[in-house]
């Protein structure tokens, strides 16, 4: 919360650090040549910071803030050099006056996300030193800027003892900052945009309306995503962290790298001539990734509607693919003992566990969605078990509760999986038979049962 004290002395504040500033190398000078009793030197020293001080007095730093300053300065958020540092076109001043809604808009990041943006200046750098003033800390998030559009009675008071000359300056300082302008400016090397403002109306081509944009460079939220950035980067606790990664005995800890962060340079070896705010950053403009998506093949399981048996489905045997492999594995092994055995039985249990997770997501969408599907009516009845409360399904709750579909189910998979066992092992193919059928069966009978124990029913 900002005090009345501390909007009384925000100008007397911010011209003693610019006093301090500008002397600090004077005063080192000064305090040199008092101890080595030099007083040619102590004399010009002294005589120098009396030019500084006299220049940062209050009535005369204001008066030229006022009538001087504020005539060679263009302030705001966004900026036309930015575009094109020889543009010579109006900045703009964006304050938001209400907090957004929720939408989806606020989930994109802009100068709105920016609770008080940095603001920028450029034109004559004599004159940046009231962009300084404008931006000098009063209180935490509270500038001097934020007084002087508030309207605050207590600084307004202070910019002077004659309280005409103080609402002159407050009222001129305030139309700076907010760059109210009747007929903005634009230049030929700003950028001209055309944006439509009738197509949903307009019937014929030459019907069609058009405002004409002009682009300016947002400074103060790249300004932010700069500061963001580098804090991100070149704070002590993430160097600590990078240092000690490669230390044994250190304590690690998480830290921070950007992979594929480029830069843009505006305004050369003289950022300076863009603006203040391209000044402090060097001219660095930090740019994040701006890539295609990469495209990944989605892991839902998704059954075409032409599927006439479900574990003959390609997309089954994409699901599977690594634990069926696993299984192969297991098979290629000619040794008859019981860990051979156990291990195989442990392939195929994994593989069953696969199907019957598959086989629950079918289970769980809306039920009667089989009605399109071509799977046999007995696959039907077990992807698809809700389907049976469902009104005019009566003779599919008949079949379903007869109970013999489950018993297709099971020859279906044993079915299934001996035909994909010949195609693996064509030297076995015709020694793969009905031994093995039946014991398939009973691999996905004990993995029923299993389910069954667990209050986990498979086929529903």
């Amino acid at each position: 919360m900002i005090t009345n004290d501390l909007a009384q002395t925000a100008v007397s504040r911010f011209l003693q650090q610019q006093i301090d500033t500008k002397s600090e190398k004077l005063q080192k000078q000064l305090l040199k040549a008092r101890e080595d009793g030099n007083h040619a030197v102590i004399t010009a020293c002294q005589a120098e910071i009396d030019e500084i001080k006299q220049k940062f007095e209050r009535t005369h730093w204001l008066d030229l803030a006022v009538n001087s300053m504020a005539k060679q300065l263009k302030f705001g958020t966004h900026i036309s050099k930015g575009i094109h540092p020889d543009a010579k076109g109006d900045n703009v001043n964006f304050i938001r006056k209400q907090q957004r809604p929720n939408t989806l808009v606020d989930t994109l990041v802009g100068t709105h996300s920016l609770a008080n943006p940095a603001l920028d200046a450029n034109g004559n750098a004599a004159a940046l030193p009231l962009a300084s003033f404008f931006d000098f800390d009063v209180a935490e998030d509270v500038k001097v800027r934020d007084l002087i559009l508030a309207d605050n009675e207590q600084f307004i008071v202070s910019l002077s003892d004659d309280k005409e000359k103080a609402s002159d300056y407050h009222a001129r300082f305030k139309q700076v900052l907010q760059s109210t302008m009747e007929n903005p400016m634009t230049h030929e090397r700003n950028k001209q945009m055309l944006w439509v403002i009738n197509d949903n109306t307009a019937n014929h081509l030459d019907e069609l309306q058009y405002i004409n944009i002009i682009p300016l460079y947002p400074s103060a939220l790249s300004y932010e995503v700069y500061l963001k950035i580098n804090q991100l980067r070149y704070s002590d606790e993430n160097k600590k962290a990078l240092e000690n990664r490669f230390k044994p005995n250190a304590q690690h800890k998480q830290y921070v790298s950007m992979k594929d962060l480029a830069t843009v340079q505006l305004g050369g070896s003289k950022p300076q001539n863009i603006s203040q705010l391209m000044s402090r950053q060097g001219g660095r403009n930090y740019l994040l990734p701006s890539l295609p998506p990469k495209m990944a093949q989605s892991r839902e399981f998704a059954l075409s509607k032409f599927t006439e048996n479900f574990f003959h489905s390609k997309t089954l045997k994409y699901h599977i693919h690594d634990d069926f492999e696993y299984v192969i594995q297991v098979v290629k092994d000619a040794r008859n003992n019981v860990d051979v055995r156990d291990k195989r039985k442990d392939a195929i249990d994994r593989m069953l566990h696969t199907i019957f997770a598959i086989a629950h997501t079918l289970q769980d969408k809306p039920a009667g969605w089989s009605k399109d599907y071509a799977l046999s009516l007995s696959q039907k009845v077990w992807l698809d078990p809700y389907r049976a409360d469902l009104d005019g399904e009566e003779e599919f709750a008949q079949h379903k509760a007869q109970n013999e579909w489950q018993t297709e189910i099971l020859d279906d998979f044993a079915s299934w999986f001996n035909n994909e066992l010949r195609e693996q092992f064509q030297n076995l193919k015709y020694d793969i038979a009905d031994a093995e059928f039946i014991e398939w069966k009973r691999e996905i009978e004990d993995m029923q049962g299993h389910y069954q124990r667990m209050g986990k029913g498979v086929f529903l």
